[in-house]
């Protein structure tokens, strides 16, 4: 019976891992330009997988590795095929189903996919439950992050995943200023403002003042731009329109005066009434 339970196991996986390899191209096998490309379903792979499951999902992510190291993207494109693009996607798929703490195949999928503009929401969601089940990877969630403020415009969801980048071990205060700089740009400045003041107030008391110079810049500029900003809601409130300019508002008193820009630049309105600053936020 021991036997059995032993031998049982290790035939099923053996059986699926030469199903999977058989199914899948190699990368000593020269292949044609329009080669049959197949992944099996996840659900099935965990079945035949069994307790091998991160063999498998090594052996789904070598695969993928081992193609794209063999294989050439179209020569007036510069892409590869569609279908090719989705058996990537399908084999990465396949490899952080059958182990989701696995790394590797998140990062691939950040460049071979993402870079490449395929199907960025459904793979950087992909992405995004890895850096959720990496509860402690800095850089996935950065990298998740940044393709929601840079690939989807999803201002919301980006300043989420850089505030999770900054707090996991590895974080540094760029994806802070990245942060802020996201919050603003979806016109929550007084977030961003907040959201500063924690950080640094966090950096104070672990001694670490002297990293966070440039995040004490930032958040001058952003209190400016904010003081700024209530003077235009006033004014819009008063005149039913923006002001064309900061020295309308400084005129009707409605600011006391304009605000020093930190960075040696000056604040101005923009054709949308958004308040910016010459130096921009870097």
């Amino acid at each position: 019976m021991l036997r059995r339970s032993v031998v049982l196991p290790i035939t099923t996986f053996l059986c699926g891992v030469a199903l999977y390899l058989y199914a899948l191209p190699l990368a000593t096998v020269a292949k044609p330009q329009h080669e049959k490309l197949f992944a099996l379903p996840s659900n099935l792979l965990r079945v035949v997988s069994g307790q091998f499951k991160e063999v498998s999902a090594d052996i789904a992510f070598l695969n993928a590795l081992t193609w794209l190291g063999g294989a050439r993207t179209q020569p007036d494109t510069r892409r590869y095929l569609p279908e090719q693009y989705q058996w990537l996607h399908n084999t990465f798929k396949n490899s952080v189903a059958l182990d989701p703490y696995f790394l590797d195949p998140y990062n691939l999928m950040n460049s071979a996919l993402i870079w490449d503009r395929y199907q960025i929401a459904e793979v950087n969601s992909l992405i995004a439950k890895g850096a959720d089940t990496r509860s402690w990877d800095s850089l996935l969630a950065f990298f998740v992050g940044f393709n929601y403020f840079y690939f989807l415009n999803e201002n919301d969801k980006s300043f989420y995943y850089l505030k999770e980048a900054s707090k996991r071990f590895g974080g540094n205060p760029f994806y802070d200023s990245l942060a802020s700089r996201i919050a603003y740009n979806a016109n929550k400045t007084e977030l961003a403002i907040m959201y500063l003041e924690e950080q640094i107030r966090e950096a104070e008391l672990k001694g670490l003042k002297g990293s966070v110079v440039h995040l004490e810049r930032r958040l001058e500029l952003l209190k400016g731009i904010r003081q700024i900003e209530v003077a235009v809601e006033s004014y819009r409130k008063l005149f039913g329109l923006s002001p064309r300019t900061i020295n309308e508002l400084t005129a009707l008193n409605l600011l006391p005066a304009i605000p020093k820009e930190p960075n040696g630049g000056s604040y101005y309105l923009d054709p949308d009434g958004k308040v910016r600053s010459t130096k921009d936020l870097k």
